[in-house]
């Protein structure tokens, strides 16, 4: 498969590296003197609406972060016979998949982003998200215009290949590959970093031309790795 799993991981880093420089540069004697806090002063330099961003800001790169371990060792170890076990691997990796999207859209609204509806109906149109609707979280209660419908996944066409079968509840099927699914995802969550990378140091460095610059130079080499 050739896909570079790391990329999103590079970029979750990135924001974080660059985070954490500013919170290193703060003077926390001016601050004191100017009577702001640290969520406040956070809260100006990265253009955030109240002070709780900074909370909602790490607790969004951890779980992009922690997301990501499983779906690449989803993706990337799959050599398992055992019905019970891909059964456990595919609900967690669909369960991995739907955090990762809160925490994007998070991540998204914190920084601004344009277009966040038009994110968050992209990431609902996808396979993957109905994968994980149907068969994961609402397998006997989904909401289809308002009516509720049932799915199953076909136990024998659960394989080690990522090859699924859904079957809804008029017993109509579809085929899904599951790691089609998530790589096509994962690209699109990677566009969606990239974007919320360069808004980041906008936001963060808006007075500093030559910063911008270095930092935007160093997302080109994430995307281009």
């Amino acid at each position: 498969m050739n896909y570079n799993l790391n990329r999103i991981r590079n970029y979750e880093v990135f924001i974080r590296d660059t985070v954490n420089e500013i919170v290193d540069n703060i003077n926390y004697e001016k601050l004191e003197k100017e009577n702001k806090t640290f969520l406040t002063k956070i809260k100006e330099r990265l253009c955030f609406d109240n002070d709780k961003g900074w909370k909602f800001l790490t607790s969004s790169l951890d779980t992009i972060g922690d997301s990501h371990f499983a779906i690449s060792t989803f993706i990337e170890k799959n050599r398992n016979n055992d019905t019970g076990e891909n059964y456990l691997r595919i609900y967690g990796v669909l369960s991995a998949v739907y955090i990762q999207q809160q925490a994007l859209i998070k991540l998204s609204d914190l920084i601004k982003l344009d277009k966040l509806n038009s994110m968050k109906k992209e990431i609902k149109s996808l396979k993957i998200t109905f994968l994980r609707n149907c068969i994961s979280a609402h397998p006997v209660n989904f909401n289809n215009n308002s009516e509720l419908i049932s799915f199953k996944i076909d136990r024998n066409s659960v394989n080690q290949k990522g090859t699924l079968s859904v079957i809804d509840e008029n017993n109509n099927s579809e085929n899904y590959h599951i790691f089609e699914c998530l790589i096509t995802y994962l690209k699109i969550a990677e566009i969606y970093l990239e974007k919320i990378c360069y808004k980041l140091v906008k936001n963060a460095f808006k007075t500093s031309e030559p910063k911008i610059k270095t930092l935007e130079f160093q997302i080109q080499k994430i995307k281009s790795d």
